[in-house]
């Protein structure tokens, strides 16, 4: 599940920034209203005092001086000798005929002076600067006040007004900025999530030679070797799984098997002790009823030593015991050897055998064990074989099926049951377990197959037909030879 965050690092970004800049232009636009004004006095004064002592050194020269400055600079310039009486007297409209009221006076450590006076029946300030020179003189210097407020304020609107249109641009740049700086941290955090979830597919794409490159280079790699490293343990899971399951299956065969064995052994063993007492009784009787009992006995015994023998053929197969020993061979040669063999067996039981010749049928497997698949298919053929239309019918072909070949007995009959279908390849299952145990048989040959198939790698199965059933088993197309360089 995606995290959900309050607030994205973007905007975080953005807006932590923007309020870094915009915090630094309201402070400068508050400076710069209270401070402005301070700064452009500060400048007057030192103009002034400047201008004092220009005139002081100009050595005569100081009414053409005085003359200059005001009419260049817009000031009004008073000078005195020492006994008070002008020596240039001020010309500047704004102080003609006015009478002027002392505001507030700054002394200097020099002697000079800085008043702020104002003319009666007016609003309006100056500033006036008054110094007595080395010789006995005195000048005062007048300018007005109320346009260096005037600049004052004007500058501090203009330094606003700036101030927000820049920081408009800055925003804009800093969100552009943090658009920039924050995708790959996005990017790398979807991938990290992805990778929380187990997907690792997607993959960092940030091109970048910083730390933030090498991050997603090393996130890059940390989603290689994690996907390598759980696809190792899913693998060693499902191994495992299957070994468990695998487990499970032999112990389940285990157990069936020992009560198979157990219950087929049970019945020879009643049998043979019963009659081992009988004859132990009747030992006065006469000699043809002994033998008879013999034979009984004999019988059950052999028939005990073929399902001991066939129990152990089966555990010798599914414990690995035969592995098989392929060889290459004409599967058309396997099933008329074997046909011709099993001749006698097939006409007691009144079967009628065709074989469907497939030449050029070369097989690659364990001869001696596909005959006994083989062997083991007629014979239950041979027990489960009924007429259709007046015949019964056994019929073997050899079928291409890409890297095999599939033997398929079929013969006539009913077919097999939905409840059987499952169960028909286990040991000791008898669909017919009455005709079964007449005829010997004790359910291990088509357990046999199915060991000997999966010993070999290969199927086998069987298909319900319309008239009968077909078992089938496949084995391995013989390697075709390279052709020799000539």
């Amino acid at each position: 599940m995606k995290r959900k965050f309050e607030i994205g690092i973007k905007l975080r970004l953005f807006l932590e920034v923007g309020a870094i800049i915009a915090a630094a232009l309201i402070g400068l636009s508050v400076v710069n209203s209270q401070m402005l004004e301070r700064v452009y006095m500060w400048r007057e004064e030192r103009t002034l005092a400047s201008m004092a002592e220009n005139v002081e050194r100009a050595d005569g020269g100081y009414f053409q001086r005085c003359s200059e400055y005001e009419t260049n600079d817009n000031v009004s310039i008073d000078l005195y000798d020492e006994s008070d009486n002008y020596l240039y007297e001020g010309s500047g409209s704004f102080v003609s005929g006015s009478k002027f009221n002392v505001v507030s006076r700054t002394d200097n450590p020099d002697g000079s002076y800085f008043n702020v006076v104002s003319a009666e029946g007016s609003t309006l300030q100056y500033i006036l600067y008054g110094k007595d020179f080395a010789n006995g003189w005195h000048i005062e210097i007048m300018a007005k006040k109320n346009p260096i407020e005037e600049n004052a304020r004007l500058g501090t609107v203009v330094t606003t007004v700036i101030s927000v249109l820049a920081l408009g641009v800055v925003l804009l740049f800093i969100f552009l900025y943090a658009k920039r700086f924050t995708k790959p941290l996005i990017e790398m955090s979807d991938v990290t999530t992805a990778m929380a979830n187990l997907n690792f597919d997607r993959k960092c794409t940030v091109n970048r030679r910083d730390e933030i490159g090498a991050l997603a280079q090393n996130i890059n790699t940390l989603s290689d070797s994690l996907d390598s490293a759980l696809g190792e343990l899913k693998e060693k899971n499902a191994a495992l799984l299957e070994d468990i399951e695998k487990e499970r299956r032999l112990e389940k065969m285990r157990r069936d098997f020992v009560s198979g064995a157990s219950h087929e052994l049970k019945t020879p063993i009643s049998i043979i002790r019963g009659y081992a007492e009988a004859l132990k009784m009747d030992l006065g009787a006469e000699s043809e009823e002994t033998a008879k009992y013999c034979d009984i006995i004999m019988n059950e015994a052999d028939r005990m030593n073929s399902l001991v023998l066939s129990m152990l053929e089966q555990s010798r197969y599914e414990a690995g015991g035969k592995p098989p020993q392929k060889e290459c061979f004409a599967v058309d040669g396997l099933v008329e050897e074997f046909l011709s063999a099993a001749g006698p067996i097939l006409k007691e039981h009144g079967l009628t055998a065709h074989y469907e010749k497939t030449n050029g049928a070369e097989g690659y497997a364990d001869r001696a064990q596909m005959t006994t698949v083989l062997s083991n298919y007629v014979s239950n053929a041979c027990c489960h074989a009924a007429p259709v239309n007046g015949e019964k019918s056994l019929r073997i072909s050899v079928t291409d099926c890409g890297a095999r070949w599939r033997v398929n007995v079929w013969n006539s009959g009913s077919r097999i049951e939905e409840k059987d279908k499952d169960a028909i390849f286990t040991s000791f299952y008898r669909a017919d377990k009455s005709r079964s145990r007449a005829e010997g048989r004790f359910g291990l040959g088509l357990a046999i197959v199915r060991s000997i198939a999966d010993n070999h790698g290969t199927a086998c199965g069987f298909d319900n037909t319309d008239d009968g059933v077909t078992f089938w088993f496949e084995m391995e197309k013989a390697p075709q030879e390279e052709p020799q360089q000539v």
